[in-house]
C-alpha cells in the first residue's frame, strides 16, 4: 500500500483528510500517545504525514500502520452512529 512505509522502525502514513478527517487523525494520535512517539505534520485541508515511532521494540511496525487506520476509521464510523 502507497500510503504507508515502514523504515529505520518507523511508520510512515499519508492519511487524506478529505477522507478521514482532521479530527479523526489528531483522535487517533492521541489513542497512540501511549505506545508510540506520534508526529503529525502537513495541511489539515489535504495530505497528513503521520510518523509512528513505537516506544517498545515488541510493536509490530508493519502491522501498526493498519491499525492506525482502522482506528481512524472506527472514529469515523462512532461518529455517525
Amino acid at each position: 500500500m502507497d500510503n504507508i512505509s515502514v523504515e529505520k522502525g518507523e511508520v510512515r502514513l499519508l492519511v487524506d483528510t478529505r477522507y478521514y478527517g482532521f479530527g479523526a487523525v489528531l483522535t487517533a494520535a492521541k489513542a497512540y500517545l501511549d505506545s508510540c512517539w506520534v508526529y503529525v505534520d502537513g495541511d489539515a485541508a489535504d495530505i497528513v504525514l503521520v510518523t509512528l515511532k513505537p516506544k517498545e521494540k515488541e510493536i509490530d511496525v508493519d502491522t501498526l500502520g493498519f491499525e492506525f487506520f482502522n482506528f481512524m476509521l472506527g472514529t469515523i464510523q462512532n461518529a455517525y452512529a
